[in-house]
């Protein structure tokens, strides 16, 4: 197969998983059918079959290649920065990002209550990852010592979720970069327990090299 012909064959599957990934967030697995995904990705049912068994195969490899791209670029955020306010806004504008490019998948992918165990295993390797932040800062001071790291990260990974699902269809309520700096304060102050500490002119106080506030 020529260099042409592979590009042309996996542009044609993106647009398949895309597609997919629309359809099944609209319609659920089992409502969703493969007559509808091909015409949203705008080709014959006959293509979707040569990319992919059927459309159980599409949905595993939609959420396999989702988790994945999430899963790295919440760990590329944490070696991002020495601090955990440049840790924290990272991660945030990689969650805004995806969820404003791939909609659909992202709402696939955060949406644990279908009951589908890939979902499930998706939120919860992302909760997980914030328990093991959690429970670092607990020994360290900056984490509540009343919060407990599994009920702290799943309320966490519930509001970033059901936000950004608002957000997706209130685009014009929040600027991107809006959006990142709500979620900042709204991990940072409820969850680490550092204190509402907003000055007169409604802005946050600096933070010290080590991400903590400057008191």
């Amino acid at each position: 197969m020529t260099s042409t012909r592979r590009e042309k064959k996996e542009a044609t599957r993106q647009k398949l998983i895309g597609a997919g990934a629309k359809v099944f967030a609209a319609d659920g697995v089992q409502g969703a059918r493969i007559a509808d995904i091909a015409r949203e990705a705008g080709v014959a049912i006959g293509t979707l079959y040569t990319h992919f068994a059927d459309k159980d195969a599409l949905f595993t490899e939609l959420m396999r290649a989702g988790k994945i791209s999430v899963i790295e670029g919440l760990i590329q955020a944490r070696q991002s920065s020495n601090t955990r306010a440049g840790r924290d806004r990272a991660a945030m504008e990689g969650v805004v990002g995806f969820a404003q490019v791939y909609g659909p998948l992202f709402r696939l992918l955060l949406s644990r209550g279908s009951g589908d165990p890939m979902q499930r295993e998706v939120v919860d390797a992302i909760a997980e990852l914030r328990v093991a932040e959690l429970i670092v800062g607990k020994a360290e001071g900056w984490v509540r010592c009343d919060l407990d790291p599994q009920a702290a990260a799943r309320c966490e990974v519930g509001a970033v979720f059901h936000l950004l699902d608002w957000w997706i269809d209130n685009p014009d309520r929040f600027t991107p970069d809006q959006l990142v700096e709500q979620l900042c304060i709204v991990r940072r102050f409820g969850i680490e327990g550092t204190g509402a500490l907003i000055d007169g002119n409604g802005s946050l106080p600096p933070l010290t090299a080590a991400g903590s506030l400057v008191p």
